[in-house]
């Protein structure tokens, strides 16, 4: 007689999935999505300039030049405006004043002042000489001097 044996059915696994796979595709297709998609752009460049407190070194600014003219009856004229009238008052407050706005004003852009006097021919020279000491007080040294005549 032949022996039976009695055979048992191999003990099967629980099914698995392997999810290495998957995590690669799920990246593969973020990457894809991210690289595809556009900004729009009225939300990634606005074009707007914010102010600094750095100057710009492509457009400087620069301060106007002051013309000071002192005409035949000696008066001071800075940029049209009559500032000092008096002949006799040898310390230009007026003038000394304006002078000092403008050299502050050339300081805080950090640009030279430059100044224009203009003198008349038959002015007095000891104007033409307060002029001159008010520029030094205010430590202005760019000037030109050029001459007139009234018409």
């Amino acid at each position: 007689m032949a022996r039976h044996r009695e055979r048992t059915a191999p003990v099967e696994e629980e099914p698995a999935l392997d999810m290495s796979s998957l995590i690669d595709v799920s990246f593969l297709l973020l990457i894809y999505f991210l690289v595809t998609s556009t900004l729009d752009p009225k939300e990634a460049d606005l074009g707007m300039q914010l102010p600094t407190t750095e100057t710009n070194a492509a457009n400087p600014v620069e301060v106007d030049q002051m013309t000071i003219e002192v005409n035949s009856e000696g008066h001071i004229i800075v940029d049209k405006e009559v500032l000092d009238t008096d002949p006799n008052d040898r310390k230009v407050p007026l003038l000394t004043a304006k002078i000092s706005e403008y050299a502050a004003a050339a300081q805080m852009t950090n640009s030279q002042p430059i100044v224009v006097v203009a003198a008349d021919d038959a002015s007095k020279g000891q104007r033409f000489v307060d002029v001159l000491d008010a520029l030094a007080e205010a430590g202005i040294k760019n000037v030109t001097i050029t001459g007139f005549t009234e018409e």
